[in-house]
């Protein structure tokens, strides 16, 4: 019974456990919400790279980089490097521009015209807190605000104290 057992118990654990990424069990709407999202986020490549660490380089043409998803960008002309240099205009040689590397490029570069983007995957998505909330900036908080009034001077104001620098940060949310 022992060995039977055993094998008996690993696979009710992964039958049980494969659902489950990062402790989440995604239901069929929420998985469909995730291609949907990866979808959207991974634009079509002209050459993919698989780096040392597992992520995939996608080698993804400029003007249809995610930057121009947004609705004030649909339009945008992109100005592209001058083919000259005027004197005194930068001091960065070609020489400097070679030693500047990243550790995929030793699995390949890009093409001109192209802008490396890492492939976002599945447990990219699942790691943040929901997946509506991936990708979106999160506000700091500055605690809790001590209000001042002076009415002398006909102003009611708050002052925020910044927990995470310690320092004091002045905002004046005043009615007059």
């Amino acid at each position: 019974m022992g060995m039977v057992g055993y094998t008996v118990a690993l696979v009710v654990i992964t039958v049980i456990a494969s659902p489950c990424v990062y402790g989440k069990q995604l239901s069929d709407q929420q998985e469909i919400k995730v291609q949907r999202l990866l979808k959207r986020l991974n634009k079509p490549a002209l050459k993919s790279i698989k780096s040392e660490d597992g992520d995939i380089i996608d080698c993804v043409p400029i003007t249809k980089q995610p930057a121009f998803d947004h609705p004030l960008l649909k339009n945008h002309t992109i100005q592209m490097r001058p083919s000259f240099v005027p004197e005194g205009g930068s001091t960065f040689t070609k020489k400097e521009a070679k030693a500047i590397t990243q550790v995929w490029h030793k699995n390949g570069v890009c093409p001109n015209n192209t802008v490396p983007i890492r492939r976002t995957k599945k447990e990219d998505i699942l790691r943040a807190k929901s997946i509506e909330s991936f990708g979106k900036k999160r506000h700091k908080s500055f605690g809790k605000g001590t209000h001042q009034s002076n009415p002398g001077e006909g102003h009611e104001c708050k002052k925020h104290l910044d927990l995470e620098l310690r320092d004091e940060v002045g905002y004046l949310e005043c009615e007059i």
